[in-house]
């Protein structure tokens, strides 16, 4: 198959961008095994690019409900601290905004895979509730070693301590190698942590208007690093995304911080021209 019209497959405006993903993933599979198979050279699928994808004024405006803004985040997770019931959801919470991973991620996350000498963390393991077999993470890209800050060095030894102090004083504990699990040791989910969210927003003087779900603190790491000027290559690698889509309609939203900087250098800028 010519490469050119896998393009035009890709370049068409009558399909999605989740279908072309998808045909151009089937496409690339099934070239490799012609290729391994001594029937092609080379594969002709791996060189179709996507097309740029162009954002609606209403896709712009969703992307300031995807993330939350720092002092959002500081409520939410200060009101999860203040009960001893939901420490560990905290804790779980204030590592996803400070690593980006996948609330399956975050569930997946075992002893063998932390070291704390040299401060980094393998994700390699997802885990979900329904399939607990499926121990993969979501794409090649997601399989990473992320380096630790001192404060997420101080959450994972925190929760080991939590743990085993569970361990030791409820009978009942289901007892795993597990990081991030509920109250009665099994691992957490996305379901419980919604929960707990909500009921905590809801607890707030002045509730967040979004919908708050484990998925938005990965979006607020995303939010927090562009806000930064941090390479937008460095942030997908730290998230583990290799379709940039979701990364990139966030990191080019201009976050109010960034708004307000712009506000005063043009300010600073008029002021020495007066």
């Amino acid at each position: 198959m010519d490469g050119r019209l896998i393009q035009r497959l890709l370049d068409t405006e009558e399909w999605t961008y989740t279908q072309k993903y998808r045909v151009k993933s089937i496409l690339k599979v099934f070239f490799d095994y012609a290729i391994d198979q001594g029937f092609l050279e080379n594969n002709p699928a791996r060189k179709a690019k996507f097309p740029r994808k162009k954002q609606s004024l209403q896709q712009i405006k969703n992307a300031k409900n995807k993330y939350l803004e720092p002092k959002e985040y500081k409520a939410i997770l200060k009101e999860l601290y203040r009960k001893d019931i939901t420490l560990s959801y905290a804790l779980a919470c204030e590592f996803m905004i400070l690593n980006g991973c996948r609330v399956g991620e975050l569930a997946g996350l075992t002893l063998d895979k932390y070291n704390k000498d040299s401060k980094t963390l393998d994700i390699h393991t997802t885990f979900n509730r329904y399939i607990p077999d499926d121990d993969g993470t979501k794409t090649f890209a997601s399989f990473r070693t992320t380096h630790l800050t001192k404060r997420v060095v101080e959450i994972l030894d925190q929760m080991i301590e939590l743990n085993l102090l569970n361990e030791s004083t409820d009978k009942n504990w289901y007892k795993s190698d597990r990081f991030f699990v509920t109250n009665t040791g099994r691992p957490i989910h996305s379901s419980i942590l919604c929960k707990s969210l909500q009921r905590a927003n809801e607890r707030l003087k002045k509730p967040i208007p979004k919908h708050i779900s484990p998925h938005i603190f990965r979006h607020t790491t995303i939010s927090i690093l562009a806000e930064n000027r941090i390479p937008l290559k460095t942030i997908m690698d730290r998230v583990g995304h290799s379709d940039s889509e979701v990364t990139t309609s966030i990191y080019t939203h201009v976050t109010k911080n960034m708004k307000d900087e712009a506000i005063n250098v043009l300010d600073k800028v008029m002021k020495n021209i007066l």
